[in-house]
């Protein structure tokens, strides 16, 4: 979900948008690069050449989580 021209939410797929529970993390663009900053790693930040690369890293860490929580 786009928050400004610059700036992306992102959440995942098949849980309610407004529910925080849903968001991943989000997306902000620096110059050519996408920022990102997982919820689960609030206080690291990652660079991207691309949206999709960046959304796709938010996305596999919800992936990991899911398997964590199912072998837990």
């Amino acid at each position: 979900m786009e928050i400004s021209p610059t700036e992306w939410r992102v959440s995942a797929q098949g849980v309610a948008e407004q529910t925080p529970a849903a968001i991943l993390g989000f997306i902000r663009q620096v110059g050519a690069f996408f920022e990102v900053m997982s919820l689960d790693r609030w206080r690291e930040r990652t660079y991207f050449s691309s949206f999709t690369r960046a959304a796709e890293t938010l996305a596999q860490g919800m992936r990991a989580r899911m398997n964590e929580a199912v072998i837990a």
